[in-house]
This record gives C-alpha cells, sequence and structure tokens, in this order.
C-alpha cells in the first residue's frame, strides 16, 4: 500500500516536471521571438530616418550627387546618378571598407525635358540584400529660373 502511494506520488511529479518544461519552451519561444521583432523594428525605424535624409538632401540640393557626396561623408559614387552609403551595425555612416552591416541607395533619374527629377531611395541589410527594410521614391518638379523681377 505505502509502495504504490509513493508511485503515485513519483509519477505526480513526473507529470507535474512535464508540464512545466513545456510550459517554459513556450515562454522561452516568445521572448526569443519578441526580441527578433524588437531587433527588425529598430533597424526599420533607424532606415526610415537615414532615407528621409537622404531624400530631405536629395530636394535640397535639387539632385545634385556631387553635393550629396561631400554632405554624407564617407560615402560612394556609383555611377553619375547613383550614390552609396554604408552603415555599420550602430547605424553610424561608415566607408564601405569597413565591412557595414546596412546599405542606403539613392538612384537619381534626371529631369530631362520634363521638369521632375525623380529618386528612388532603398535601405537594406547586407546580410540579406534581396529583401530591402525600406524603400522611398522622391519627385520633385524643377522650376525653371527667371531673372530677379521678371
Amino acid at each position: 500500500m505505502k509502495h504504490s502511494r509513493s508511485s503515485l506520488f513519483l509519477m505526480e511529479m513526473i507529470i507535474a516536471i512535464l508540464f512545466f518544461s513545456l510550459a517554459s519552451a513556450v515562454c522561452i519561444q516568445l521572448f526569443a521571438k519578441s526580441h527578433l521583432l524588437s531587433t527588425q523594428t529598430v533597424n526599420q525605424n533607424h532606415a526610415v530616418i537615414q532615407a528621409q535624409n537622404l531624400a530631405e538632401s536629395y530636394l535640397a540640393l535639387e539632385g545634385d550627387i556631387n553635393a550629396m557626396q561631400d554632405l554624407f561623408s564617407p560615402s560612394e559614387q556609383i555611377s553619375d546618378d547613383t550614390l552609396r552609403l554604408t552603415f555599420d551595425s550602430c547605424w553610424d555612416l561608415c566607408s564601405a571598407e569597413n565591412g557595414g552591416s546596412y546599405q542606403a541607395e539613392l538612384v537619381h533619374t534626371p529631369a530631362e525635358g520634363t521638369g521632375i527629377m525623380e529618386a528612388q531611395i532603398t535601405v537594406y541589410d547586407l546580410s540579406a540584400p534581396e529583401m530591402p527594410i525600406y524603400t522611398i521614391s522622391v519627385m520633385h518638379h524643377t522650376a525653371e529660373r527667371r531673372g530677379d523681377h521678371e
């Protein structure tokens, strides 16, 4: 009789331990997933800020890629119409040789005759460049400059 009570108690303890281990495994997965979502959100917020900085500079400098390269130093001008910025893991601007973690690329489309200049800004994580973190299109009508009092 005493033997059956102790085996029943032992079985109850094993079931309780199993239940708590399953519950803790679920909680650990939830914490890991929330940490991943938090990291993605932080990166997306930084990507939006950097893309907005590029867009505002593009509009203020009226699409002058050379002036933008001087403003965002270090940066690399890939072609006459493309500027690339590289950021480290803390989203600080760095040179591409230092092996950054993120890149922002501005591709400028000149206003040839239409009076509208356009740019496409894409920010992506270098560990997964096929999936951009953030993309924004910028359009600006370039007004014809006239004399002082015309």
